[in-house]
């Protein structure tokens, strides 16, 4: 499929007040030669920052916004890039503005609780998470993100339930299991924390953090030369992993190597 991104003079035109009143259209040159619309802009924009185009992604979310700064979907556009751009206080502006407008964006809500979280403000975060909840119960991200934040605040227990909960709507993402294996290692609970980095590594085979962190769950478990095997692919597959180098010689000392 060909996206089309909207050059920079099609975003300085202004819309004529009909298309501004009706929600759509932003701008329209003459002879109905070529029409862009808030959704085609829109659109656009989330392509670009899936493909991590950021600053086009900003530009095109902007454009919409400098056309009818009403467009709550525009704003939270516009928060999802500043959070990956890190300008996390722009951001926590920019989904206020979108749930100012429209409180019903669940992924808005998520999107502003993982800028709090940046921020360092795991609670605030929280009671951005439970909205969306609340609208959407199978909302997988606000029970992941919402179990990473409960994580930094060292309820466990609650966050292992969010962990789970996500699980069971997305089994298939890697990265919630890799959490929940680092959740239950952090609680002592090795076999089931090898058991959730085994899932992960089932899912994804290439991330070095997991096969580390298993290792680490196999060292305390007693199981050492497993361990080794483990930490050995994690540097095998990124070498300047120092915790790993570290834990690799450790564990050859202990089996005497």
């Amino acid at each position: 499929m060909t996206m089309i991104t909207a050059p920079p003079e099609l975003l300085r035109l202004q819309p004529e007040p009909e298309r501004r009143r009706s929600g759509r259209k932003v701008a329209q040159l003459q002879n109905n030669e070529f029409v862009v619309s808030f959704e085609d802009w829109i659109r656009e924009g989330f392509h670009l920052l899936e493909g991590d185009r950021f600053e086009e992604a900003l530009t095109l979310f902007d454009g919409v916004i400098e056309a009818d700064a009403r467009v709550a979907i525009a704003w939270m556009g516009r928060g999802f890039v500043l959070n990956e751009l890190q300008r996390h206080e722009e951001a926590i502006d920019a989904f206020e503005q979108a749930l100012h407008l429209d409180k019903t964006l669940y992924y808005a809500w998520v999107g502003l609780g993982r800028a709090r979280e940046a921020k360092g403000s795991p609670e605030l975060a929280l009671s951005a998470y439970d909205p969306a909840l609340a609208i959407d119960t199978e909302v997988v991200w606000a029970w992941y993100y919402r179990g990473l934040s409960l994580m930094t605040l060292e309820e466990y227990e609650a966050a292992l339930a969010s962990l789970d909960e996500a699980l069971r709507l997305s089994p298939q993402w890697a990265s919630i299991w890799h959490c929940r294996g680092w959740l239950l290692g952090t609680i002592e609970q090795y076999e089931a924390a090898i058991a959730s980095f085994d899932q992960a590594l089932a899912l994804d085979s290439s991330d070095p953090w997991t096969w580390y962190y298993r290792g680490l769950s196999l060292a305390f478990a007693g199981e050492t030369q497993t361990a080794l095997e483990s930490v050995s692919q994690a540097l095998r597959i990124k070498p300047s992993l120092s915790r790993a180098q570290d834990l690799f010689e450790q564990l050859q000392s202990l089996l005497g190597e």
